[in-house]
């Protein structure tokens, strides 16, 4: 039942990797609509923006779009949708194209049987769609598809060594990276962010004043929450609030964590800094915020930054125990220790909880699927999924968190579900039987994990590859892992998927 459900939340989401010129059609038979029948104006559609896009059909066909769609109607996002031609004419959307793909696709079908949404076929999660239409099952189909260009602009000042290629849009990997760069440096004011253990955490509190007011100047309703948790500490989160205008009372929520770790933390004994764990996380997170605020969701949408996970996750405990009467919680979305991963030399391990048997990946299928057919949406990882994979149910889980292979060079992403995860996901799993999804990597395995080294200079130095510099590498992994929590937010805010 749960691959039945899959089918329908995902139609939309029958996305894209492949990158061929030109277009592809089974043209042998006489069912199936001539691509050249189908007009996509503008001639080429810009990557990672919201745009209107006119669709002009010289015979009568039904035109699947899959990618996130603004229903003009109610100022929501639909994770796709179908345009009806029962003769010539056109149509115009507004539509967000791929940041990371040259190409946009659309699938074109004919007849009433193609109407229905449920008709359309569905690829594989983790297959791209160049791999798909060669495939037997779609030579043999009744279906055609048409290539449309699309390019990404570069941020202007700057290189692709630097990060020009990830640079523009409605979030981009290089904001990601300039914001953690700023947060990071060791003369920020924002450093040994330990705890707080005090009545009052200068420290601490200059940080979560600062996130506050960043929060503040996206346009979320930021608020600031303290706990006391014994007689002399406490938990302070910051969190920022989006109310939704259909079901405001179901939340879905974003998160990482703003703490470090303290001195004396194992295994490396405490950091200063915390680049790596955890400010790429808080840096991702407040970036894909910087696209959710901008528009109007079904749910409440939160972002919140939490305390004290390195010591006992009293920030989202206490979060949790405090939760509005009547209000409940459908997915959450984490990151943690991230940004040292694909395209470097380390897995990307995106990690789906709650799990049931940790020797089958599967328990949560639904969302696995569902964080493939999104990740491939954005950006050409389909080899690095089923990498992925392999590794997973060859090597384990602990290999990519806890062993440096980056010796064997490989470029890889593993979505799963494992018992593995220490982070705040957890708590949301555990105590409100939430589906939750955590990004993150190398940790264990890492000479500055819970060390000194965790700095910004480290995470460049790591991400270093034989085609491309560390900063490079570095801004293409956070523009990967910031598109991909916030397209994933748009599609659980319209389908959320229950454990």
């Amino acid at each position: 039942m749960a691959m039945q459900r899959v089918a329908v939340v995902l139609l939309a989401l029958v996305t894209l990797s492949a990158s061929s010129p030109g277009c592809f059609t089974n043209g042998e038979d006489a069912g199936v609509v001539p691509p050249e029948d189908l007009a996509v104006s503008p001639s080429q559609l810009v990557g990672a923006q919201l745009q209107s896009v006119e669709f002009s059909a010289s015979s009568p066909m039904n035109v699947h779009v899959p990618y996130l769609v603004l229903d003009q109607g109610t100022g929501l996002f639909t994770n796709g949708t179908i345009l009806h031609f029962d003769s010539s004419g056109s149509q115009t959307i507004e539509m967000i194209a791929p940041p990371n793909i040259r190409s946009a696709f659309f699938l074109l079908g004919k007849g009433d049987e193609f109407a229905a949404s449920e008709s359309w076929p569905i690829r594989e999660s983790n297959q791209s769609w160049e791999e798909w239409f060669e495939s037997e099952d779609f030579q043999d189909s009744p279906y055609s598809w048409l290539e449309h260009p699309v390019l990404r602009e570069n941020r202007s000042g700057f290189s692709a060594e630097e990060g020009s290629l990830h640079g523009t849009g409605l979030i981009d990997g290089l904001s990601a990276f300039q914001w953690l760069e700023a947060f990071a440096d060791p003369d920020s004011g924002y450093n040994e962010r330990w705890g707080p253990f005090t009545l009052y955490d200068a420290t601490y509190m200059r940080s979560v004043n600062y996130i506050e007011g960043y929060l503040s100047g996206m346009g979320w309703d930021a608020q600031i929450h303290r706990y006391w948790i014994s007689d002399f500490n406490y938990a302070v989160n910051v969190c920022g609030y989006k109310t939704g205008t259909m079901y405001p009372d179901e939340w879905l929520v974003l998160g990482a964590h703003l703490d470090v770790a303290e001195p004396g933390s194992p295994p490396g004994g405490g950091t200063r800094i915390g680049a790596h764990d955890n400010g790429a996380g808080v840096a991702l997170v407040l970036e894909a915020g910087r696209g959710l605020v901008e528009f109007d969701h079904r749910r409440t949408v939160v972002l919140c930054f939490w305390s004290n996970e390195e010591n006992g996750y009293d920030g989202v405990d206490m979060w949790i125990d405090n939760i509005p009467e009547g209000v409940t919680i459908t997915n959450y979305l984490n990151a943690d220790a991230v940004g040292t991963n694909w395209p470097g030399y380390y897995t990307l391990v995106v990690d789906c909880i709650p799990n049931y048997d940790d020797e089958v990946l599967g328990d949560q299928w639904e969302m696995i699927r569902m964080l493939e057919w999104v990740g491939i949406q954005n950006n050409d990882i389909s080899d690095a999924l089923q990498l992925g994979r392999e590794i997973f149910n060859t090597e384990g889980y602990a290999s990519m968190k806890d062993v440096d292979s980056s010796d064997q060079k490989r470029q890889s992403i593993s979505v799963h579900d494992s018992d593995r995860g220490r982070s705040d996901y957890e708590r949301f799993a555990d105590q409100l039987g939430v589906v939750s999804v955590d990004w993150g990597s190398l940790t264990g395995g890492s000479d500055c994990y819970h060390a000194e080294c965790d700095t910004m200079d480290t995470m460049i130095d790591m991400m270093v590859t034989d085609n491309g510099t560390g900063q490079q590498n570095l801004v293409e992994s956070f523009d990967l892992v910031s598109w991909w929590m916030f397209t994933a937010a748009m599609v659980l805010d319209e389908s959320p998927i229950y454990d």
